[in-house]
This record gives structure tokens, sequence and C-alpha cells, in this order.
């Protein structure tokens, strides 16, 4: 535990043992690094797992720590979720599908469900 949430400093929070998404199955460096490397700082990566679902199971399981979108870990039990010391650069999301089902009317309304839910959230 990282004790309460009235702030992390960039000295603990490079200390500290960080486990990042990398869907390509390897990256040990992220939009985090970036902004650390920013303010000429590193942060300790030790595992990279491919998917966010992974991540979560290993925070629960493991001593180790995350940077995460936060309406990925509202909610979530088992975890401590404080407010990282440094501003981080967001993400896009991306929808990708075969071209046969492009015009599939119930694939259609997938996708726009999908997107409707998406904005309907705040981030």
């Amino acid at each position: 535990s990282l004790g309460d949430s009235s702030g992390l400093s960039l000295e603990t929070f490079c200390q500290l043992e960080h486990v990042i998404v990398s869907p390509d199955g390897g990256g040990f460096s992220a939009a985090t690094d970036i902004a650390l490397a920013n303010l000429g700082l590193m942060r300790r990566v030790v595992l990279s797992v491919p998917h966010f679902l992974f991540m979560l199971e290993t925070l629960r399981n493991s001593d180790l720590v995350a940077v995460l979108p936060e309406r990925l870990v509202r909610g979530q039990s088992g975890l401590v979720v404080v407010e990282p010391p440094l501003a981080v650069a967001g993400f896009e999301m991306l929808m990708l599908w075969h071209e046969r089902w492009h015009r599939d009317p119930a694939h259609q309304w997938l996708r726009q469900f999908i997107v409707n839910s998406l904005e309907e959230q705040t981030c």
C-alpha cells in the first residue's frame, strides 16, 4: 500500500517497481517514461504485460504499481488508487474491423453502441 492519497513524491514514484501494458509484447517504455525523461528522471519498469486485464490481476497479486487511465480502475476492488506526481499524456482508442463487416447492420449498431458508451463516460 502507498499509504494515503495526499500525495506521492516524484522520488518515491521513480523508486517503485512499475508494470506497463505493451500490446506488442515486450516494450518497457510508455508515455509516463517520456514525461519523466522530460524532467531528467527514470522509473523502474520491471514487467510488461500484453493487456489491461492482465494488468489489474497483476496489481492485485503483487507489490507493483502502474499508471492507468482512471476509467479503467474506477470501482475496482483490491487496488489503492492515487494521483501520479506528474502529468502524463493520454492516448487515443481505435476500433478496427474487417471490411466485410463494414456495412453489416448489426456490426454498425455495435460500433455505434461502443462509441456512445465511451462518450457518456467522463474520462
